[in-house]
């Protein structure tokens, strides 16, 4: 049982074992039709838009800083609470793989109609970055010039100990409406204990999701990795060195199925899974930044997502499979 912890890593931002009976509601109140939004609009001359996918539990609200900043730098971010989140009417309720998606492309297209002249790219956090995956991918996919992975749920299929999937699916069945918290495990969302307090205050960050939610969660990440092979946009992976809760192992073995031709992987040895928020933030700023600008990567730290083969080209991805959201 010493692997226990491991098996249930996911748990801090995913999930967890144990939790508090609460939320029985059986039926989820309507959605709004717009979800609620926010945006850092910069004050001179705007030179591209970036459309931010939150993770699991989180909200509009995670992009406080990276949007700030990007907006001093001419970039307007729209982040927006996804269905289940945040400030939404269906809060706890998982809405399903479908409906995230189908509101990402939504969004995308609202954005890019009212600023068709600007460039526009989308970005997804975690679980965020399961989400964008699916809705740029394929032929219906969110019209981008680009796409950016942060630390990607995209721990399905074989890569989830099957104990965890087995348990998470069992309380589902039984007590759909459990609250269950990751509290007490040796996971580490961010390096900076400042930032780990700071969900802990915070009111809209969802704790303690519902089961009936974390194996809804399960089965987003069970087909957000079947999108690498039919994503063709630019795309940019920020991989965190010492993530605990999506492993990085599992990260870049998904980064050498992405089929874009033009994918760059970078990997922060020191920061964990919000990389965005950790320490070293201003590093992964500057990087995404260059990215949006066609720029190297200050960092240096940039390599191929697919490592060539031994005749010089780069590998190919691996075929993609059907998902449910198709």
């Amino acid at each position: 049982m010493r692997h226990l912890p491991r098996l249930l890593s996911a748990a801090v931002l995913f999930a967890g074992t144990a939790g508090a009976l609460a939320g029985c509601s059986a039926v989820p109140p309507e959605p709004a039709p717009e979800p609620p939004i926010r945006v850092w609009e910069p004050r001179g001359p705007v030179r591209g838009q970036l459309v931010a996918l939150h993770g699991f539990g989180d909200h509009k609200g995670a992009f406080e800083g990276l949007g700030r900043w990007l907006a001093e730098r001419g970039i307007r971010t729209l982040a927006y609470d996804q269905r289940g989140f945040g400030e939404q009417r269906d809060r706890l309720f998982w809405p399903g793989t479908a409906a995230l998606v189908d509101q990402a492309r939504e969004v995308v297209a609202r954005v890019r109609a009212h600023h068709p002249d600007l460039p526009l790219w989308l970005l997804g956090e975690s679980m965020g970055g399961a989400v964008a995956l699916l809705a740029a991918s394929g032929p219906d996919g969110a019209p981008v010039e680009g796409l950016v992975l942060v630390a990607p749920a995209v721990w399905g299929g074989e890569t989830m100990p099957s104990f965890y999937r087995a348990t998470m699916r069992a309380l589902a069945a039984l007590v759909p409406w459990l609250r269950v918290s990751g509290r007490g495990l040796p996971v580490r969302p961010a390096e900076d204990l400042e930032v780990v307090r700071a969900l802990a205050r915070d009111p809209l960050y969802l704790g303690e999701p519902r089961a009936d939610s974390v194996v809804g969660l399960l089965a987003l990440m069970d087909d957000a990795p079947a999108a690498g092979p039919r994503i063709t946009a630019r795309t940019l992976l920020l991989v965190p060195g010492r993530d605990d809760i999506v492993p990085t192992r599992v990260q870049l073995s998904f980064a050498e199925t992405i089929a874009a031709a033009d994918c760059r992987l970078l990997l922060y040895p020191r920061s964990r899974h919000l990389l965005l928020r950790d320490r070293d933030r201003l590093l992964a700023w500057r990087d995404l930044l260059a990215f949006l600008e066609g720029q190297p990567p200050p960092s240096g730290l940039a390599r191929p997502c697919r490592p060539a083969s031994p005749s010089g080209r780069r590998r190919s991805p691996p075929r993609a499979r059907a998902t449910a959201t198709e």
